[in-house]
């Protein structure tokens, strides 16, 4: 199995969409496909059978290696015990990247560093050549270890947040607003991207009229690398607002 190409390689260009879809849904893969998002991120923490799931999500990245597309996988948070099957579920197909929710620091990147090292001498991958992107503001004691990820930037190719899951955390109702905690947990999770020399991903959210425009050329301007987006649409216009600055 050839290694996974990284993605900040000159090989392939930055990810200016990355589009989450459930690895429960063939139908959402194959839409995925034929979207223009530069990145497909398959969600084991779907709604679904999470055998079927695991099943789907090593199949899908062979494939989609096969079509010279990025696919990346997003696990279970570690503290809920699926992490290690998922893992073994999917790193012998050498994904693009494991996307790790919930992390908390420079503490929880190591600890998968050392998870994806063990599997990748059990497939005879390179050491360290899966990457990891780290959704890593996503609950107050994470804001505060934003700064340790500097020390984990080995395996790291990007920052992210789960909005929605901290703003349910804060107790934080919706308004279409982004209240000041949020913005600044967003503000950290840039600079912190920065401190660690990896892209920051602006977060999903609802929407594909000029509101979701609007923010992502703001995430450009900030110097985003580019967002998670959840449909086809929002891939195409992400990508226009991110083409510049990639």
């Amino acid at each position: 199995m050839a290694p996974a190409i990284r993605l900040d390689s000159p090989e392939k260009p930055a990810m200016r969409s990355i589009l989450v879809i459930s690895a429960a849904s063939r139908a959402a893969f194959e839409a995925g496909l034929a979207s223009e998002a530069d990145a497909l991120a398959l969600d084991l923490a779907c709604d679904a059978e999470i055998d079927v799931a695991r099943k789907n999500a090593a199949e899908w990245i062979a494939e989609a290696r096969g079509l010279n597309r990025r696919c990346l996988v997003k696990i279970h948070r570690l503290a809920s015990g699926l992490s290690d099957g998922d893992l073994d579920a999917v790193v012998a197909a050498a994904p693009d990247g494991i996307i790790l929710p919930d992390a908390c620091g420079a503490r929880d990147v190591q600890h998968l560093g050392a998870k994806l090292a063990v599997r990748e001498a059990e497939n005879a991958l390179p050491d360290g050549s899966l990457k990891v992107l780290a959704l890593a503001a996503d609950s107050p004691a994470a804001i505060f270890e934003l700064g340790s990820l500097s020390r984990a930037a080995r395996r790291l190719i990007g920052l992210g947040r789960d909005e929605l899951l901290l703003m349910r955390r804060l107790g934080i109702a919706e308004t279409g607003e982004r209240p000041e905690p949020l913005r600044v947990a967003r503000a950290l999770c840039l600079f912190a991207a920065a401190a660690a020399g990896a892209p920051a991903y602006d977060c999903a959210e609802p929407g594909e009229g000029q509101d979701f425009a609007r923010h992502c050329a703001q995430a450009a301007r900030e110097n985003f690398a580019g967002k998670f987006v959840l449909t086809s649409a929002q891939a195409k216009i992400a990508n226009a607002a991110f083409a510049q600055k990639n």
